[in-house]
């Protein structure tokens, strides 16, 4: 269940930091979303790291995150594979795929897969936290649905930020 708002002692109120895992085969890869997420750390907190999909499937059994950033391709259990087994076992946690290949079959996969957004590694930097806004205002009864191709289209791959 995702986080919500709670009151403090004080009086305002502070966020629940949202929990995720992160899991790529690359370190570079895992670094760069620490990076990111470092940005909104009141908002939300890395709560564990895998570099394989099984190593990353035992990760999210134990912790529970309220979203999954997982890659795309990944030795012993890939991110389609990963996403559909978490999805029979947590499936209210929300999953964004990334990936270096932007191809409509690979989007399509993911949204098959039953991944809730799809970033293209290429604009990652740009991409990563809007898809996250995107869900949880989704979660939270905001208007629209998350394309399962956030960050990838041609526009936004060409255009600098």
């Amino acid at each position: 269940m995702m986080h919500s708002y709670v009151p403090s002692c004080g009086a305002r109120s502070r966020a629940i930091p949202l929990t995720i895992v992160v899991a790529a085969d690359a370190p570079d890869y895992r670094l760069i979303v620490r990076t990111i997420l470092a940005t909104v750390s009141d908002m939300m907190t890395i709560v564990g790291e895998a570099e394989d999909g099984a190593e990353a499937l035992a990760v999210v059994l134990r912790e529970r995150p309220d979203i999954v950033i997982t890659d795309l391709m990944m030795p012993l259990l890939n991110g389609i594979e990963l996403t559909k087994r978490i999805r029979e076992e947590l499936p209210q946690t929300k999953i964004i795929l990334m990936s270096s290949y932007t191809e409509d079959a690979y989007r399509l996969m993911a949204s098959d897969s039953g991944a809730d957004a799809f970033v293209n590694k290429r604009v990652i930097n740009d991409a990563l936290l809007p898809a996250i806004r995107d869900l949880i205002r989704r979660i939270s009864g905001g208007s629209g649905p998350l394309p399962p191709s956030a960050g990838t289209s041609p526009a936004s791959a060409a255009s600098p930020k």
